[in-house]
């Protein structure tokens, strides 16, 4: 596939066209009447806007099962590229169908612009019920690759800025967040109800998420309440001499062993 930036046109016109109706099933009643056909597995590749990495597929085994007992029934939804097809519906079946052994796939053939298949691209992934690590990185490639804005993004996908802005920060969580989010064992808000804490805060809370369960409301509660002891626990230096402040004798009592650890080392 090109590395090339491709050159991003005025999207005012395609913004007001689209959000007033779905993409999805605009382009797909167009193709009603395309024609299939089938095309060797090498020829096929995502789109750029998808990584397989982002996919778990021990998750979709009961597509799998389907896929290999009854085979496709619906095509993958493709366009032509100059090294080959690329899907922009159908990846979940694709990655399965490598997994499985597949040598050939059904396939339409769609004709779009880059702004329409982005358009459909992120429609799509909303109506398949991606994970959000999907649509994170469809908004990062999206708007590191092809220099689309955050407002824009949000028109294109329905999604508020802040929305948009968040799910791009997914990106910044570690690998164990990444992996809960990709078998939906962690919810978007719990993954990010995660972000701006180190990363042994986020361990602890997300070891507590899966064992125990617990709700949003009470994570983003206990999120506050570390920031803020963070905030009023002072360190300062005289010379040889180091002066610890506390709000309160409990707070000092409870972080005294972390602080013999810290100093000990």
């Amino acid at each position: 596939m090109s590395a090339t930036k491709t050159k991003r046109t005025d999207l005012n016109s395609l913004v007001k066209k689209y959000q007033r109706y779905s993409v999805v099933n605009e382009i797909e009643q167009n193709l009603l009447g395309h024609s299939q056909s089938e095309i060797r597995i090498e020829e096929l590749h995502l789109s750029s806007l998808f990584s397989e990495d982002n996919y778990d597929l021990s998750y979709y085994k009961s597509l799998e099962e389907s896929l290999t007992k009854d085979g496709f029934i619906m095509p993958l939804i493709v366009v032509k590229e100059n090294d080959g097809y690329e899907i922009i519906n159908g990846v979940k079946r694709f990655l399965l169908a490598k997994k499985i052994g597949y040598k050939e796939l059904p396939i339409v053939k769609a004709e779009l612009d880059n702004e329409r298949k982005y358009a459909y691209i992120l429609e799509n992934i909303q109506a398949e019920g991606d994970s959000a690590l999907v649509k994170s990185y469809a908004f990062q490639m999206l708007k590191e690759k092809y220099q689309y804005s955050d407002e824009t993004l949000a028109k294109l996908s329905s999604y508020s800025i802040a929305q948009v802005r968040n799910l791009l920060r997914l990106k910044e969580l570690p690998s164990f967040v990444k992996d809960g989010l990709k078998n939906f064992t962690l919810s978007y808000s719990e993954a990010r109800s995660l972000l701006n804490l180190p990363v042994e805060k986020q361990k602890e809370l997300f070891d507590r998420i899966i064992e125990k369960g617990v709700s949003v409301r009470d994570l983003e509660k206990e999120k506050r309440s570390f920031s803020g002891n963070k905030r009023k626990t002072s360190v300062k230096q005289k010379k040889k001499q180091i002066v610890i402040t506390f709000e309160s004798e409990e707070e000092a009592k409870k972080n005294l062993t972390r602080i013999y650890r810290l100093f000990a080392d």
